[in-house]
């Protein structure tokens, strides 16, 4: 199955705002977000109110708590060692699909690797064909999700959602709007 190009860039243009110079700086985004969460800034209004305040108490943390709790999976490893055996396949299988080294895929399943990199994440959900859910799912257990304001990441987005695609059918439509590909290959 072919990347539907027309299908793609409607998707793009109809998640992607240019404009919006705040929300394509995903820097921005973070340290708003910390800032959101102000029980520990004195100068904020909220707090003032809660200097000095058990972090515990903070009107955010039960939110945080309690998508701490939804996590399937301990970590990164486990969640991706499940979705490996859930597909059936062996680690070859995967580092192939997914342009890896086995020295590269050995680190990473052994721990060896702390974080992989944000496309290292996508290729192995493009090699263990996830759908958008679990990719999603997978992404999330490594520290990271797909923002609808950086092109690659609605390029993943669009084939999790329209896939199963591979990581070269991937990278082909990546170079072809001038981005590094994934994987190692092309």
């Amino acid at each position: 199955m072919k990347i539907n190009r027309e299908e793609l860039e409607a998707f793009i243009n109809e998640n992607y705002d240019e404009s919006d110079s705040q929300k394509k700086n995903p820097i921005a985004d973070f340290l708003q977000s910390l800032t959101d969460l102000s029980a520990f800034n004195p100068m904020s209004r909220m707090g003032s109110q809660m200097h000095g305040m058990s972090p515990r108490k903070h009107p955010k943390f039960n939110e945080l708590e309690r998508q701490l709790e939804d996590s399937k999976y301990e970590d990164f490893i486990s969640c991706l060692n499940h979705y490996i055996s859930q597909k059936g396949m062996a680690h070859p299988q995967v580092y192939n699909a997914a342009g890896m080294t086995p020295d590269c895929f050995s680190k990473i399943i052994s721990g060896k690797t702390k974080t992989p990199k944000k496309e290292t994440v996508v290729a192995l959900a493009l090699a263990l064909k996830l759908n958008a859910d679990d990719a999603k799912d997978l992404l999330s257990s490594a520290g990271f999700s797909l923002s609808r304001f950086i092109k690659p990441d609605l390029i993943y987005a669009f084939c999790f959602q329209n896939g199963p695609f591979s990581v070269d059918e991937v990278n082909e439509i990546l170079v072809d709007y001038h981005f590094k590909p994934i994987g190692g290959r092309l």
